[in-house]
């Protein structure tokens, strides 16, 4: 069982990689700005993670005061 969800797994994201190399190269055909893009994208990416990060961190510390933990 372990074989085949492995070959699975890898089928599925090798395919996953060529879907997305193939579309990164039909996009930059299209769309000049979308090196620019590329390359702002971990910045933004890892933007959205840190404010979601914030998020979750105070509406659990409110859990927690409301309960009387803190």
């Amino acid at each position: 069982m372990v074989l085949c969800f492995s070959i699975g797994l890898a089928i599925t994201m090798v395919a996953a990689g060529v879907a997305a190399a193939i579309g990164v190269k039909h996009a930059s055909k299209r769309f000049a700005g979308f090196g620019t893009l590329a390359r702002r994208a971990p910045y933004a990416s890892s933007a959205l993670i840190i404010l979601v990060g914030i998020y979750v961190g105070y509406h659990g510390l409110q859990s927690l005061h409301a309960s009387g933990v803190i």
